[in-house]
Parts: structure tokens; sequence; C-alpha cells
């Protein structure tokens, strides 16, 4: 294994050990090549998040805003709104990158597209689309040919390409995103019930989000769309468990982990806080626990790079 964290190898193994240690003997680590492949996938989640802390660092085309370039990328967009004050427009599209996702082959062509009208017609930016909702849901509608040759990234690879759907998932999340004005007073009201504490305010949020179709009923999208924000700096949360309920891929790495079954019988609740408590070893954030035992239970024994 090359890269960033690549030293760190050992460390993990031993905490791995350290875990087996305290909460086992743990059938999914019973070998040593399990414990070292597991601790592979530790580090290659950790490298994803040093991605993103690599680009804050670094500066921004507004390019990367334009949908209608072939340098579009919707997490430096991000930033770059940001950066010129315009939380709202920096929210906006990293909830279309989340919802969309980054596929492994097509990459950011599904965001794109819709965000930029197939090539054909304006940008939906929060602006753009706040001002004409309709006007977008009839470019769905214009290009649902298009759109049924797109792919969504792994993670959102089970959401709808109806143009219906996409329009419902928008619709909802921008009510969600103005529903106090902008995103910023939503996070003052937050703040105001919850407090400050970025896993209160995440876990505020996370629950805030029943009503945005095709993420509130389940887990995954609002936990992707949340983090993403965090490590993009755009809002002071941070994930302060792994939220097992209603996972799938880490729950599955979780009963593998305690019970070397990934079809194990208990619930996602009630694995969820001894989940939580491998991080007092770890040290390394529960996106990194979630995220690497989905990754890990894929493959327990041989490390296999995996991309969203």
């Amino acid at each position: 294994m090359n890269g960033i964290h690549k030293n760190r190898i050992n460390e993990f193994v031993g905490k791995i050990g350290e875990i087996d240690a305290q909460f086992g003997p743990l059938p999914g680590i019973a070998t040593a090549q399990r414990r070292h492949c597991w601790a592979q996938q530790i580090i290659s989640s950790l490298r994803r998040i040093s991605y993103t802390d690599t680009l804050i660092m670094q500066g921004v085309s507004p390019t990367r805003c334009d949908p209608h370039s072939d340098i579009f990328d919707p997490v430096r967009g991000s930033l770059h709104y940001h950066r010129q004050g315009q939380l709202d427009e920096a929210i906006w599209l990293t909830f279309i990158l989340t919802h969309f996702g980054k596929h492994s082959v097509d990459e950011w062509a599904f965001a794109q597209d819709v965000y930029g009208s197939f090539q054909a017609g304006p940008v939906w930016t929060f602006a753009t689309y706040g001002a004409d909702p309709i006007a977008f849901e009839n470019m769905l509608v214009a290009n649902a040919g298009g759109i049924a040759t797109r792919k969504f990234s792994n993670h959102r690879k089970f959401q709808s390409k109806k143009p219906d759907a996409i329009a419902r998932t928008i619709r909802t999340y921008y009510q969600w995103q103005t529903e106090f004005g902008g995103f910023q007073d939503r996070l003052v009201a937050t703040h105001e019930r919850v407090g400050q504490e970025p896993h209160a305010t995440f876990d505020a949020l996370y629950k805030s989000m029943t009503s945005v179709f095709g993420f509130g009923g389940g887990r995954l999208g609002r936990f992707d769309f949340l983090t993403m924000l965090g490590k993009l700096q755009l809002a002071p949360i941070a994930p302060g468990s792994v939220y097992l309920d209603k996972a799938t891929g880490p729950l599955a790495g979780a009963r593998f982990l305690f019970f070397g079954d990934r079809e194990h019988a208990i619930t996602g609740w009630a694995l969820e806080p001894r989940v939580d408590a491998l991080d007092g070893i770890l040290g390394v954030g529960k996106q990194v626990i979630e995220d690497s035992l989905c990754n890990w239970q894929k493959s327990p024994d041989i490390y296999k790079y995996f991309r969203g």
C-alpha cells in the first residue's frame, strides 16, 4: 500500500489487536490477515478525508462551478462558492453532488447534466432554481431520454431516474434548506435548540431531513451529505455515531466483526453503541469507522479499493 497514511498500517493493526483484546475475542478479526486488511481499509478511508483537506488548502477556479465546462467539479465548485460568501450556493451544490454522486466511470456526468440543463439551458443554481422550479422540472421531462442513460454513484444506485422522482428530491430538499430562510438560518435555529457541539448539531440536522425524498427514509444519503458539509468546512458538524439504524454495508461489517456473520439478527440500534465505542481505541472518527467496516466486509481477507 502506497500513499498518505501508509506508515500507519502497523499502528492500526496494533489498535485492532487492542479491540480484539478489549471487546473480544471477535470472530471477524480472528486472523492476522483480516486485521491487516481492515487496517488497510481504515487508511483508505482516512485518505478520502485527507483529499478534501488538501482541496481546502488549494486555490479554486470559478470554472469548477460551471457544468458547461469540461473541468466542472462540484466539490471544488462548492468550495469556490463558499469562499465567495455564497453559502447557500455551496450547500446546494454539495447536495447536488451527493444526490447524483461520482460514478466510477462517468464521474460527475449525471450531476453535470442535470445542474447544467444537459448543456442546453441555464445552470440550476440555488438562486435560479428558487426563481423558477417549474422550469427545472420541465427541463427534466424534456431530457428524460438523456437521464435514462446516466448512472448514479454506487451509494445512490437505488434512486429512481424518473424525472418526477428527481424533481421531488430536489423540491423537498430546497424546502428543507429554505425552511428558516437559508442554510445559515437553519444552523442558527439548530444551535439555539441543541447547542453548538458538532456532534449534537449533526444529529439534529440528520433527524431534520426526514422530509427530503430519497434521503429522509434511509440513512446513507443523509449521512453522506452532512459529513461532506463537515469535511468541506461548510458547517461546523461531525458525526458522533456511525448511525447503524437502516444501514446496509456498515451494519454487515459490524455484524461480521462482532459475530463473524454478516446476516446476524442483531439490529443496528443494538449494535451501534458497541461500534461507536471502537473509536475510543482507533481514534479516527465515526465516518472512517463506518466506511472502513463497509468496505472491509466485502473482502475481509484481501484488500480491495472501493469507491463510493
